[in-house]
């Protein structure tokens, strides 16, 4: 009955009712999507494309992303067929639909969708003769281009012309995004951190000089990040803790304020509270890092942010052997990433947090960590993260003792970087292959891989890489297949680039240790490895710590010293039983103890692993040792 009587009463009278129905229920505070449907049917195109993008922002507040994508798509359609809306909308709503829209589809990883969002609103912007308009459209498309394929030719034209665009226009806001974007790609796509510092010093420079504040948090965050690549990880530590401060202030600012606020974005405005809503949001859209993907709203964009700052400092107090900071500002960053439900931030979260927790022993939540955040990452296109999380996976069976699993994967992590052209972050990967292979007894294959991650770490600007803790056993693999002078020459230079980092000086000491004991100098091996074991002992690192007391246990027990020989082992032992009882799954921790160079701690009998193990000194005897092995 209803349906007839509403067919009868003719098109004009419909849109009548529906204009009373329309003022009724914005009276009473109807659901913006209920208003867009009655200002639709009243023939109202402008209050039915705003409260369709009110609909929209509401949805995508409570990551309703379809449902958001339906009412921006009604208000695409409507902003395409009336010629009126194209001339009365104030260009930030304009932006702010199409800005929206592709979040929307980038958020489910529909990239061409995206893509055509972009580049019909970089044809508005040109045909209306917004210069920083065009400037931010060309640096967002130059970040949807890195997220999907990294396609250098492309992107590196896209923020040139942003950068022409905002010079000609003396457009400080554009320029400095501009920069900030230029900062982010070079340091972690093109690996070039040296000549990202200058963009990112640059754009934090010009944030301070508009005064705005998020863009000056963003350029802190991104320093932080290009002076942990560099090996600088006190000032990376120093950035990251300014910026997170100034996302404090923000999220308060956020909170208090009903435009920027998940309140504010649920509440519901008439026409010209949502008109000033829209534009407010407009202004403050950002250029956002690609490690973050596609946040649904401002709000969440700068959470995202602040979650990979968390992230980031716990990489940078790993290095630096803060461990237990580094696990809390992990787990600070997957909880904020979790809260937000952001796949991007789960991901880099997941990854700062595990080597933390391998660092200190805590092996199976690691596993359990970097299986998850792989799964999600199968989502999501192929980008250095899938190298940075396969070296992780690897580094955890490592650690679980599973050598042949971890080399599958490390191998496969090694390929996806020289497909992407990654060359330093391959430096750790390459010289855990290199553990991986002494450890096991592949000495040839673990000397293919020392040389290869040697010349990498040498062409590599940075005074330190990142996580790049094990290179005494690249020494001792140099070693062991009789090239004494380069080990020599790559433990000096090891030594002039520690720094003020005690993380990376047990490696030093192991490899100083290694070189001693090979020239017959036994005491001067075991000084190293007291003072590097005091140091595992002080940062709580129980791997190197196991290690460490087992090879000075050989020592011990070559020299004749038995007493301290069983006093070192029986600390190794309890070491290793501890990390054991940590492990909650049965066949797991049996696995764990079965592992090869664990047996030979365990039964206090020396495997014929790295060179100090064997306890023979001099290339002969060396020599002879192995034969006999």
């Amino acid at each position: 009955m209803r349906e007839v009587v509403y067919t009868e009463l003719g098109h004009a009278r419909r849109q009548v009712l529906h204009q009373r129905a329309l003022a009724l229920l914005a009276s009473e505070g109807a659901r913006a999507s209920e208003l867009a449907y009655q200002a639709l049917a009243a023939g109202e195109a402008e209050e039915a494309y705003r409260y369709s993008i009110q609909a929209a922002d509401e949805a995508m507040a409570i990551f309703a992303v379809e449902d958001a994508i339906g009412h921006y798509e009604q208000a695409r359609a409507l902003f395409q067929e009336h010629k009126r809306l194209q001339t009365v909308l104030p260009a930030p709503e304009v932006e702010h639909l199409y800005v929206y829209l592709e979040r929307a589809y980038v958020f489910l990883n529909a990239w061409e969708k995206a893509q055509e969002a972009y580049e019909e609103l970089l044809a508005y912007a040109q045909h209306e003769h917004l210069p920083r308009m065009v400037s931010m459209t060309l640096n967002r498309l130059a970040i949807l281009a890195v997220q999907q394929s990294k396609d250098k030719p492309k992107v590196r034209a896209l923020l040139e012309d942003a950068w022409q665009m905002a010079e000609t226009s003396h457009d400080q806001r554009a320029l400095a995004e501009t920069e900030w974007t230029l900062a982010q790609i070079t340091a972690l796509v093109w690996e070039e951190p040296t000549y990202a510092l200058s963009h990112g010093e640059h754009a934090l420079e010009m944030a301070r000089g508009i005064h705005h504040q998020e863009l000056e948090a963003r350029s802190l965050s991104l320093l932080g990040v290009i002076h942990m690549l560099e090996g600088g990880f006190q000032e990376a530590m120093h950035c990251l803790e300014a910026a997170l401060a100034l996302y404090a202030l923000l999220g308060n600012e956020q909170t208090a304020s009903q435009g920027f606020s998940v309140t504010g974005l649920l509440s519901v405005a008439p026409p010209t509270q949502g008109h000033h809503h829209i534009h407010q949001a407009a202004s403050l859209h950002p250029v956002a890092y690609f490690l973050i993907g596609a946040p649904p709203t401002q709000y969440f964009t700068n959470r995202a942010t602040e979650t990979l700052c968390w992230g980031l400092l716990a990489l940078a107090q790993v290095n630096v052997g803060q461990v237990h900071n580094s696990i809390r500002s992990g787990r600070r960053a997957l909880a904020l990433s979790q809260e937000i439900k952001n796949v991007w931030a789960q991901i880099n979260s997941t990854l700062c947090l595990i080597y933390g927790l391998l660092e200190a022993g805590v092996y199976e939540e690691a596993l359990v960590l970097t299986q998850q955040a792989m799964a999600l990452a199968q989502t999501l296109p192929p980008t250095v993260n899938r190298q940075l999380f396969l070296t992780a996976l690897g580094s955890t069976y490592q650690a679980l003792q599973q050598w042949e699993e971890a080399h599958r994967i490390l191998e496969e992590a090694v390929a996806v970087a020289e497909t992407l052209d990654h060359g330093s972050s391959s430096v750790p990967t390459l010289s855990r292959l290199c553990m991986n292979d002494a450890l096991v007894g592949d000495w040839e294959l673990a000397h293919r891989y020392a040389l290869k991650a040697i010349t990498l770490r040498r062409s590599h600007s940075a005074t330190l890489i990142p996580l790049d803790f094990y290179s005494h056993y690249e020494m001792e693999t140099l070693l062991r297949l009789g090239d004494a002078r380069q080990a020599r020459e790559e433990v000096h230079r090891l030594g002039e680039r520690l720094g003020p980092y005690r993380r990376f000086r047990i490696p030093y000491l192991r490899s100083l240790a290694a070189l001693a004991a090979w020239e017959g100098q036994r005491e001067q091996a075991i000084g190293h490895l007291r003072e590097a074991a005091g140091l595992a002992a002080e940062i709580g690192l129980p791997a190197e710590q196991w290690q460490i007391q087992a090879a000075l246990g050989r020592l011990h027990k070559e020299a004749g010293e038995q007493a301290q020989a069983r006093t070192a082992f029986a600390e190794a032992a309890r070491i290793i039983q501890e990390l054991a009882e940590g492990i909650g799954d049965e066949a797991l921790r049996t696995s764990f103890l079965a592992g090869l160079p664990l047996q030979g701690v365990l039964q206090h009998q020396a495997p014929q692993r790295p060179l100090y193990y064997f306890g023979f000194s001099g290339p002969d005897c060396f020599r002879n040792g192995l034969a006999a092995g």
